[in-house]
């Protein structure tokens, strides 16, 4: 399941606008395209991917020392991310038809930041899609073949490693702190790597827009600091020189501006963590396909109000199968979660592993039933 920018939208309320969303930050000409508690320990050989050193600022030229009105938050906490913002170059096999061969090239370019000094790199999963090959470009212009180490397409994150002496990493700050109208800075390579590390900068817009990718539906930091094409991978970073997101969207629409989305660094962290450990990310599995309850499901059912998500179908030998749910089972209880629609299941759901048991309480035939279920993994592809 790709993360398809075309796709997303924005949860906002009653949905009268529609508004494509286009990969922010596309550095690609691809078609491209929760949450969980704790910190997966990553492999010996790569270390924990987040055990980071706070990058020290860049010594000034010569006895040059910034005036009192460049020596800003700012200007301190580019510097300070600045160095750790590379490039991405995606390659892939393409064929000419004028020499009757093929040949690796580049077909697009994003950002990507350095998360720890043995090489491990953050980027966006749509920046690589389709990759034959993946380079890291470093502000020197000195380039790196990477290995992707793994891939989420629904977050749209994925985590690269090259070997490259005196890497520093950026630190990562607590997203769940931001304000709204907090100052952002962003920092990518907009139309290719000949902008590579501008810095833009602007204020956090809303701490939770909600956007669905594919079935998946996520919290995204929206902030208007300029956000472009190139953009994707890079890093929003706060005034204490941390980051607090990675870019990964804007809107792109006549009459839109400053409308941009950056993943949580908190959602990335854990999300960076089973990739690096897993190669992917693994997700609880309960088994069923569900729908809304609507106004009208719950007058034919008689229910007192519309709470619940209706099980429209229990996917044969699924952890829902074996645990006893029936098609036509009103889903109001999730573990000690209330269910009262598709998104507070899903939410609820993520709190938990596979192999995980969760009494899932149901309305069947006006009669309330708590079954145990067994979580398992989500089936890949």
């Amino acid at each position: 399941m790709g993360f398809n920018n075309d796709s997303l939208r924005p949860g906002w309320g009653c949905g009268a606008i529609l508004l494509v969303l286009v990969g922010a930050v596309l550095g690609t000409a691809l078609t491209l395209a929760a949450f969980y508690a704790g910190f997966p320990t990553a492999p010996p050989d790569a270390g924990d991917p987040f055990d980071y050193q706070a990058p020290e600022l860049p010594e000034p030229d010569g006895d040059r020392v910034l005036p009192e009105y460049q020596n800003t938050a700012v200007v301190q906490a580019a510097q300070a991310v600045t160095p750790a913002v590379v490039g991405v170059s995606n390659r892939q096999q393409l064929y000419d038809w004028f020499r009757g061969a093929s040949e690796l090239r580049e077909v697009g370019t994003g950002s990507g930041v350095i998360i720890h000094d043995k090489g491990l790199i953050v980027t966006n999963y749509h920046v690589i899609h389709q990759a034959a090959e993946v380079a890291v470009i470093f502000s020197d212009g000195t380039e790196e073949q990477a290995e992707i180490v793994g891939a989420d397409p629904a977050t749209d994150l994925a985590v690269l490693r090259v070997e490259h002496p005196g890497l520093k990493a950026a630190p990562f700050g607590d997203s769940g702190l931001l304000q709204v109208g907090e100052l952002a800075i962003a920092i990518g390579n907009p139309l290719g790597l000949a902008f590579q590390q501008s810095v833009t900068l602007g204020v956090i817009s809303a701490t939770e827009r909600y956007i669905e990718a594919s079935e998946y539906r996520f919290a995204f930091i929206q902030t208007d600091a300029a956000i472009n094409p190139g953009n994707s991978g890079g890093a929003l970073v706060n005034l204490k020189g941390e980051v607090v997101g990675i870019n990964t969207a804007k809107i792109n629409l006549p009459g839109f501006e400053g409308m941009g989305f950056a993943i949580p660094s908190n959602m990335a962290k854990n999300i960076v963590a089973e990739l690096v450990e897993y190669g992917r990310v693994i997700r609880p599995w309960i088994g069923v396909e569900i729908q809304e309850v609507t106004p009208q499901t719950a007058e034919s059912l008689g229910l007192p109000q519309v709470y619940g998500v209706l099980v429209a179908r229990v996917v044969p030998n699924s952890p829902a199968s074996r645990g006893g749910l029936r098609e036509g089972d009103i889903i109001i209880q999730l573990g000690e979660a209330p269910v009262e629609g598709f998104d507070s299941l899903r939410h609820a759901l993520f709190q938990y592993k596979p192999g995980d048991v969760v009494e899932v309480k149901v309305l069947r035939e006006e009669e309330e039933l708590s079954l145990p279920v067994t979580l398992e993994e989500m089936p890949q592809g």
